[in-house]
């Protein structure tokens, strides 16, 4: 339906490949891990253990805590909080758990949050949970207030949202992009297409990145 665009995008727009990866690719890379059992967390966890066994037995205290969890509503306190990067995955599958309390909580908070960590975090849990929100993401994404959230939502549609919605994707990209030049919110945006790509017109779903542009 929209495969012409798809080109059309890629074509006219890339990422800089020398500067720092903007959030939306980091987030990007964190769900694609996530959907794909990876065990890079693993590795890095053999690794805090041996060099900083420190760390290692706070990340376990704290991993504990969010197994403890026996609401929604703990499990969104450890969002907004943020957690040591390897208990992140844990922290999602609680989330998910919990997927029936929580996902209309953050819907609701994202409108006004300015909290990156938990903004992420949602964004994750948007993109994996089991519930078709792409209408409910499109429906609150201009009365949200930060600039960083929307791009979240952008980047989670492209895990949710049907073929019809790549227009207006692209369309908010451009948006992004106008609004923000010195900022990378609209790659939120270019993340979504590129996962959106790989649904509809790829062959092959296997994980990978994209490729920089000009």
């Amino acid at each position: 339906m929209h495969e012409d665009l798809i080109k059309w995008f890629f074509n006219e727009n890339g990422l800089d490949s020398d500067g720092t990866p903007p959030a939306a690719a980091i987030e990007h890379f964190q769900i694609k891990l996530f959907l794909n059992d990876s065990p890079l967390p693993d590795v890095l966890d053999d690794t805090i253990r041996k060099k900083l066994p420190g760390r290692s037995r706070a990340v376990m205290e704290e991993s504990a805590d969010i197994e403890a969890a026996t609401s929604g509503a703990q499990i969104i306190k450890f969002m907004r909080r943020g957690t040591d990067m390897l208990n992140q995955q844990s922290l999602l599958h609680r989330a998910l758990e919990f997927e029936d309390e929580i996902v209309p909580e953050i819907l609701r908070m994202l409108k006004t949050s300015l909290n990156d960590l938990f903004v992420e975090m949602s964004a994750r849990v948007f993109a994996i949970c089991t519930q078709d929100i792409s209408e409910d993401l499109i429906g609150i994404y201009d009365d949200v207030r930060s600039a960083n959230a929307k791009s979240m939502i952008l980047l989670a549609l492209g895990f949710k949202a049907p073929e019809g919605a790549i227009p207006w994707i692209v369309k908010k990209y451009s948006e992004l992009k106008s609004a923000y030049p010195n900022k990378p919110y609209c790659y939120g945006a270019y993340y979504a297409l590129f996962e959106m790509e790989s649904r509809f017109y790829s062959k092959s779903s296997k994980f990978s990145v994209p490729h920089s542009g000009t």
